[in-house]
């Protein structure tokens, strides 16, 4: 797999920092959350990531994209952002869009999922942010252990329904069945 990320990812990337207020609200942690979300509610939905990355790395807050770096990197390389480095303890990084999104590189519906994720990271504190990403499939691994979005899959509960409680029950009444003949 290449460690260079995609057009893509690096217009999602984009177009999180576009949409965001105030660059002092985004930081690192949300940003990496936001995309996290948003890959996994994605790949949940339609079985494909919208950033076109299927793994993300165990960090100490949370899990963060395999190619975040780079794509930063590259984002403010081709003058489309610029990252402001913390300048005190307790400041975080910030990210400023210097030029419009190709809003096009997305779909609608990616827009629309992106927005709302977005719009929910920035309601929250960065720590309760990183608490949510602490989920069964994050500590299954050690930091700096790949996350394979499938994994998200199994930490997804199902509504046990009656139809679903009786199927359980008959596949355990003929187990045992089997079992006593």
């Amino acid at each position: 797999m290449s460690s260079m990320p995609s057009k893509k990812f690096k217009d999602l990337v984009h177009y999180i920092i576009e949409k965001c207020p105030d660059p002092t609200q985004l930081g690192s942690i949300r940003l990496n959350k936001t995309l996290w979300f948003v890959d996994v509610l994605s790949y949940q939905r339609s079985g494909s990531s919208i950033t076109g990355d299927d793994v993300y790395i165990k960090r100490q807050h949370g899990p963060v994209p395999k190619k975040i770096l780079n794509a930063l990197r590259q984002l403010e390389k081709e003058g489309r952002i610029k990252i402001q480095q913390p300048e005190f303890e307790f400041d975080t990084t910030k990210y400023v869009s210097l030029v419009s999104t190709d809003e096009s590189a997305l779909a609608d519906d990616e827009k629309l999922l992106t927005d709302n994720v977005l719009a929910a990271m920035l309601g929250h504190s960065a720590s309760a942010i990183s608490e949510e990403t602490h989920d069964l499939v994050w500590r299954a691994v050690k930091v700096g252990d790949e996350i394979p979005l499938f994994a998200t899959l199994v930490s997804v509960s199902g509504r046990i329904t009656e139809e679903v409680s009786g199927w359980a029950d008959r596949i355990i009444s003929n187990a045992n069945s089997e079992v006593g003949t």
